[in-house]
């Protein structure tokens, strides 16, 4: 901030000149250096592990409704929500091999918590849920494993490309 004095024909006066680039408020820069942590695969999978427990009605034994829609929809653990965390290479970040490391280990974690919730949310100690219900620990998390490999490969392959002919 520049403090000027002026000393017109008219009486003088104090004027305070702020220059433009001082008037522009910036996030703290704590908060620029936290926001590639904060917005990433870990809360992704966090949401989705939210999601998941919310969509089994966790402390309730499940209905034939709510076990038959579990039934029908277990195949967007490792077909969608897999690959849908690799769109956080979309976000602005320096390094992406960091960040492909975290979205691989945010997925091993994630997606067996979410396996997890799913597999106790539609059995809860009922034998009713069939003998296949425990499948589910080898189905989800294999097929989401694999996609997750492919996913990875595919990632690595065109950072090495782009690096390569970047000059």
């Amino acid at each position: 901030m520049v403090l000027q004095l002026n000393y017109p024909l008219r009486p003088p006066h104090v004027r305070i000149r702020h220059p433009a680039h001082q008037l522009r408020l910036a996030p703290p820069a704590a908060m620029s250096r936290l926001s590639p942590y904060i917005l990433g695969p870990e809360l992704y999978w966090l949401l989705v592990c939210l999601l998941v427990r919310i969509a089994t009605k966790r402390g309730q034994p499940p209905t034939p409704a709510i076990t038959s829609w579990l039934d029908d929809h277990w195949a967007w653990l490792p077909f969608i929500l897999t690959p849908l965390t690799f769109l956080c290479l979309l976000l602005p970040d320096s390094n992406r091999w960091w960040l492909l490391l975290r979205i691989d280990v945010a997925i091993l974690i994630g997606l067996f918590v979410a396996t997890t919730l799913f597999v106790n949310g539609m059995t809860y100690h009922q034998p009713s849920s069939g003998p296949g219900a425990g499948s589910a620990y080898i189905a989800i998390p294999s097929l989401g494993y694999f996609l997750a490999f492919v996913a990875t490969l595919i990632t690595a392959a065109v950072f090495w490309w782009r690096s390569r002919h970047a000059a």
